[in-house]
């Protein structure tokens, strides 16, 4: 099966978001913009690994980041959720099945 784009870009929200702790920093700023050190007290993480894990969620889109003096402000990117949504709602979508896909659809299979 080939794969294109739109695979390698769901792969990589599905691994962003399948993570506990990244998982928990997307519920913490699902409150409001945070910054690392608050994001650390509010995760009860290191510095190092909350960094790890916001870079990983920007890499897939779905955090921004901002400057703000010295400070980076990390939020929730409203344009990467819509379009994380969209492809996880591709993939989710009954309606879309082949009736050969649907259980009891392929009657030639192992026969």
């Amino acid at each position: 099966m080939a794969e294109h784009a739109g695979d390698r870009k769901l792969v990589e929200i599905l691994r962003a978001l399948g993570d506990p702790t990244r998982l928990g920093i997307v519920l913490a700023l699902r409150e409001r913009e945070r910054c690392v050190l608050d994001l650390c007290e509010a995760q009860g993480l290191s510095q190092p690994l909350v960094s790890h894990h916001l870079r990983t969620l920007v890499d897939a889109r779905i955090v921004s980041r901002r400057r703000a003096g010295a400070f980076t402000l990390y939020a929730l990117d409203p344009s990467g959720l819509g379009r994380a949504r969209a492809l996880i709602v591709e993939l989710l979508d009954a309606e879309a099945l082949s009736s050969i896909a649907r259980p009891g659809g392929n009657p030639r299979c192992c026969a």
